[in-house]
């Protein structure tokens, strides 16, 4: 498939980039990103290289970045490229090997929704994982069908969990729920990574109900979906919401239907 040539050749382009500016992986801007947060010059680095790919395909391409915000080709673009160049950008600045490169492809249609994906990319710059879904064929790692992890209660999941808000006393009390009610909680720092491994069936669960997340991480929803998992939203419904620069995601992401309404009763502090 072309198209899934171009974002994986673009995922490698990000990963050099990334490589190459380690010696100053601590720079900053001085600017904002559309997200609101502060941009190092890594991250407009490896946004470029993944851009100039992008660029270079004969199907023209809305890019739709965290860095760059949405970029219009000069004729009507076919897909939306959906990037997040560096997920984990403070764990890079610090010099922790846990970030990755997101590359997501949805059809330029009037109002595309997160269903609409039809292929995604997420590539680990350090620890050597490229997983790719394409819609109703599954993900593969490094070439290797995966697939969700067999169904557990939450007491006996691993899961992983967004604190970025536990100074909300609400959040706070019902992330105490949350965590108090599974086995046991991981968390890389980098988002991506998290719902690829709850695809893969490293974890059992990624839960992030902060409203914060940008929607340039759809395609770590759509890699557990794909797996054979479920993503919920607050709502307790099946998560899907538009690709809209300015939409938050907020969700459970589960190996089972059963497992994700169990973490959402925990969080919400009543039975689903």
């Amino acid at each position: 498939m072309e198209l899934l040539g171009l974002i994986r050749d673009a995922a490698e382009a990000a990963v050099r980039a990334v490589k190459t500016g380690l010696d100053h992986a601590a720079d900053r801007t001085g600017t904002e990103n559309p997200f609101g947060d502060k941009t190092l010059v890594i991250d407009k680095e490896a946004e470029a290289a993944v851009v100039e790919v992008i660029q270079s395909s004969s199907t023209p391409m809305r890019i739709m970045s965290e860095e760059l915000g949405v970029q219009e080709p000069e004729e009507r673009a076919e897909y939306i490229a959906i990037v997040d160049p560096i997920d984990g950008s403070a764990n890079i600045e610090r010099g922790i090997p846990l970030c990755s490169v997101g590359i997501a492809l949805v059809p330029a249609v009037e109002k595309p929704f997160m269903h609409d994906v039809e292929m995604s990319v997420i590539k680990s710059f350090f620890t050597d994982e490229t997983y790719v879904a394409i819609s109703g064929r599954g993900v593969t790692k490094n070439g290797k069908r995966v697939a969700v992890a067999p169904e557990v209660p939450a007491s006996e999941a691993i899961i992983s969990y967004d604190t970025k808000k536990s100074w909300d006393p609400e959040f706070g009390n019902a992330s105490h729920r949350t965590l108090g009610g599974v086995r046991d909680m991981r968390r890389t720092g980098s988002n991506l990574l998290d719902l690829c491994w709850t695809a893969a069936g490293s974890l059992d669960a990624m839960v992030d109900l902060r409203n914060m997340l940008p929607v340039v991480h759809v395609m770590g929803t759509h890699m557990v979906t794909e797996a054979g998992g479920v993503v919920i939203g607050q709502d307790g419904r099946p998560l899907d919401f538009p690709i809209d620069i300015r939409y938050r995601m907020s969700f459970v992401a589960a190996s089972s239907q059963r497992l994700a309404r169990e973490l959402l009763g925990l969080f919400i502090g009543t039975d689903r």
